[in-house]
């Protein structure tokens, strides 16, 4: 399935690309890593893909460290929906990417459901990201495409794909602010921050299915009904 996800060239972007590409309604549905390094070109280049929102999922930490996102004079209109990939107060060195899910599916679950609704009322092409665009946004991604009844192997095979897009520079840079705070660096680390394993999505999504509800009761108590997803079946899937 690893064939079906590309990644498109945005200056100053390491992983944006289309959400499953072959299967959503091209142009409307994108993902990416943060937006705060855009060159003069990569904001034309959102421009140029009909992009008129965009949704950053990073906590005020993250924003602090990594700066604001790139868009002045886009038009594209920026929600914030700041979300933890982390316990407070945890040591980074024991921190693993199952924990993160964990946070991020359980503290946010009201946020998730914010998200998946702006996508399924956007005008015009929506981008979501966090740091990585590979956690949080991971998640939001599959649940939304869950909701739309997406095949499961096309799930998994859409979040994969990040690692591949964060070997190399990116992960680099990150790996020299981590050492700086005098962090270890260590193997489980360096999956938290570039990592993608389709195991983890796939043990992910299989544990939610076994809660009381499975996806679609999480789903519903997040605030995303039927009416919402046949808003996002129009919107997504009438291509």
């Amino acid at each position: 399935m690893d064939d079906v996800v590309t990644r498109l060239d945005v200056p100053g972007t390491f992983n944006f690309r289309e959400v499953a590409p072959g299967v959503l309604t091209p142009g409307l549905l994108f993902r990416s890593d943060a937006l705060n390094r855009l060159t003069r070109d990569g904001r034309r280049s959102l421009v140029d893909l009909g992009i008129r929102e965009a949704i950053d999922l990073r906590s005020g930490f993250d924003r602090r460290i990594g700066g604001r996102d790139r868009l002045r004079g886009t038009g594209i209109e920026l929600l914030r929906v700041p979300m933890d990939g982390a316990p407070h107060g945890v040591d980074p060195r024991t921190l693993t990417l199952p924990v993160v899910y964990a946070v991020v599916l359980d503290r946010h679950q009201q946020d998730i459901g914010t998200v998946i609704r702006t996508i399924a009322d956007a005008e015009g092409g929506a981008v979501v990201h966090c740091t990585a665009g590979k956690d949080r946004t991971g998640l939001v991604v599959a649940l939304l495409l869950t909701a739309l009844g997406i095949d499961r192997d096309v799930i998994v095979a859409d979040y994969a794909a990040t690692a591949a897009n964060l070997s190399g520079e990116w992960t680099e840079r990150m790996l020299r602010k981590i050492r700086r705070f005098r962090v270890p660096v260590t193997d489980e680390l360096i999956e938290v921050l570039a990592g993608s394993p389709p195991d983890l999505m796939t043990r992910t999504l299989a544990e939610l299915d076994a809660r009381d509800g499975g996806i679609d009761g999480y789903l519903s108590r997040a605030g995303v009904d039927d009416g919402v997803k046949s808003r996002l079946r129009t919107r997504l899937l009438a291509g």
